[in-house]
């Protein structure tokens, strides 16, 4: 059986061209999700510019304004559809008190039939009224806000509450920044590590351009002290052969 060699040109071509694709996929990935989160961030922060813009807020205004509009006119139509019942109950109550005979056990069941009967109009009316109160937000209980007839006049009038409150504003501006420093944090990062893996593909070609760098400067010292060398060479050899002449004599 062949044994495999790894130490020849094909085997460390190969190995280089992985460890190159490697490093350019943890690049990839590392622009991919820092980028992803970098827009993610950028996508938040003009959501908030529009959300918070003057031209939002008119337009909810706006709205908010019609919408009051649909909601008196609702309360209008409610009050004429059940003003007879109500000027019927009137009529009974105005009916002169003579004791507590059987006719007046007999109107009181009539007064409370007809209470029975537009009680819900009474109560939707009262609601509305709610609503539309000025100096109390009653929006923000579910018993107003989640009514069918008010349910859109509370959605925009909390809506633009919201928008108004330079808190919520703050607090929605800076949702961003997380996203900016964590996608920066990502390619950063990415880029440090794909960077030492690339370039270690590279150190046969960084070691060549050390060596080419010094190799000059050895050459001249090596031509410089050669004569020096020499001339150190011969007086040693010199005073050797001396020494063995007077030795001999």
């Amino acid at each position: 059986m062949e044994e495999k060699k790894y130490l020849n040109e094909e085997v460390y071509l190969k190995t280089k061209k992985k460890i190159s694709l490697i490093a350019l996929c943890v690049l990839v990935i590392g622009i991919l999700i820092g980028g992803g989160l970098i827009a993610t961030g950028l996508i938040k922060q003009n959501e908030t510019s529009s959300k918070y813009s003057l031209e939002n807020k008119n337009e909810l205004s706006q709205q908010l304004d019609e919408e009051q509009k649909k909601l008196l006119a609702q309360k209008e139509t409610i009050e004429t559809e059940i003003k007879p019942i109500e000027e019927q109950i009137q009529s009974l109550n105005n009916v002169p008190f003579t004791g507590f005979d059987d006719a007046y056990y007999e109107r009181k069941g009539q007064i409370e039939s007809l209470e029975k009967e537009i009680a819900d109009e009474k109560e939707t009316i009262q609601i509305i009224d709610n609503a539309l109160l000025s100096t109390f937000n009653y929006c923000e209980f579910s018993e107003v806000k989640n009514n069918s007839y008010t349910m859109n006049y509370c959605s925009l009038k909390l809506e633009l509450d919201e928008v108004n409150n330079s808190f919520n504003k703050q607090f929605d501006a800076s949702s961003s920044i997380p996203f900016y420093m964590i996608g920066g944090f990502v390619l950063v990062v990415s880029l440090i590590i794909s960077g030492i893996i690339y370039l270690s593909t590279k150190k046969r070609e960084l070691f060549a351009y050390s060596v080419q760098q010094v190799m000059p400067i050895a050459e001249e010292s090596i031509d410089t002290m050669a004569p020096v060398m020499g001339n150190v060479a011969k007086e040693i050899t010199k005073g050797i052969k001396e020494g063995l002449d007077d030795k001999q004599k």
